[in-house]
């Protein structure tokens, strides 16, 4: 399994794409797919993230019962 990736190294991937995009380093249609890709990515992250909070919360209450 590789490194583990935050919501930031993903924000600094995007704006690589978009760079590379822009300086007609890569096609449409490959900034597209890395796009998609990140942006999959990113929304792992965000739902990992809330689960985490969430049983964190859910513990909290549990302590003060």
């Amino acid at each position: 399994m590789g490194a583990i990736i935050s919501a930031e190294d993903v924000k600094r991937l995007l704006l690589r794409v978009y760079t590379r995009y822009q300086g007609g380093g890569i096609s449409e249609a490959q900034a597209q797919k890395e796009t998609f890709i990140l942006n999959s990515l990113l929304k792992a992250i965000e739902v990992a993230d809330l689960e985490e909070r969430l049983k964190a919360i859910e513990q909290s209450m549990k302590d003060h019962d």
